[in-house]
């Protein structure tokens, strides 16, 4: 049975981004994974372009929200520049239909389709991508991002915490503010993982133990 994991993969991975997609080509297809993996990809710094616009102009929070998710597509072409063969998907039923291997699913048309998120900064590609693990029936997210995952006060790794621990916090460190309430709200999981060390990312696929936060 195949298994279908939703790795959202950040813009603070920029300058490695592209490599990582080679890497993860390779597993999924030279070494013919059964496993399905699904790139919702960031915003990083073409998101921060458009809240810096915000803040320098009239735009309202619906406005800058649409924007800020078309620049997930901008990301995410090139990400798959990085891996020219990889499909690059704006359905769920394209995602539903491809099963197998790796793919990037731009989410334009995914929240133009069903618009239940809101549209606030608190909002970004880290809740979009588990709206998207929701609406395909999975509930565990894999954020890919810069750093080895939540720190507590004195700066230790947190290698696992409770989402109700999160709540009420604006500034979650490397997660947007809304993700936690989401996955409470949703019975979902994440794990974060740094995307610098493919091989951690292959073991959070796998199951393997490896350094990485899980919020539950």
């Amino acid at each position: 049975m195949t298994q279908t994991l939703i790795l959202k993969l950040g813009g603070s991975l920029l300058t490695t981004g592209r490599d990582l997609m080679q890497f993860l080509s390779e597993y999924a297809f030279v070494k013919r994974t059964t496993r399905q993996m699904v790139i919702v990809p960031g915003g990083g710094p073409f998101a921060e372009s458009v809240r810096a616009l915000q803040r320098r102009l009239e735009i309202s929070d619906d406005t800058a929200h649409w924007m800020a998710v078309l620049t997930m597509h901008q990301y995410g072409l090139f990400l798959a520049s990085g891996a020219p063969e990889t499909p690059v998907l704006e359905r769920l039923e394209d995602v539903r239909a491809t099963r197998t291997g790796l793919c990037i699913l731009l989410p334009y048309r995914v929240l133009r389709a069903d618009d239940a998120l809101p549209h606030t900064w608190h909002v970004t590609s880290d809740t979009i991508a588990a709206f998207i693990a929701h609406k395909l029936g999975e509930n565990t997210l894999i954020k890919l991002t810069d750093v080895d995952g939540l720190l507590d006060e004195n700066g230790a790794l947190i290698d696992h915490l409770q989402a109700q621990e999160l709540l009420g916090i604006e500034h979650t460190g490397c997660i947007d503010a809304q993700l936690p309430r989401f996955l409470l709200e949703h019975g979902m999981s994440c794990v974060i993982v740094n995307g610098r060390h493919p091989e951690r990312v292959i073991a959070v696929i796998e199951g393997r133990a490896t350094i990485c936060t899980r919020i539950e």
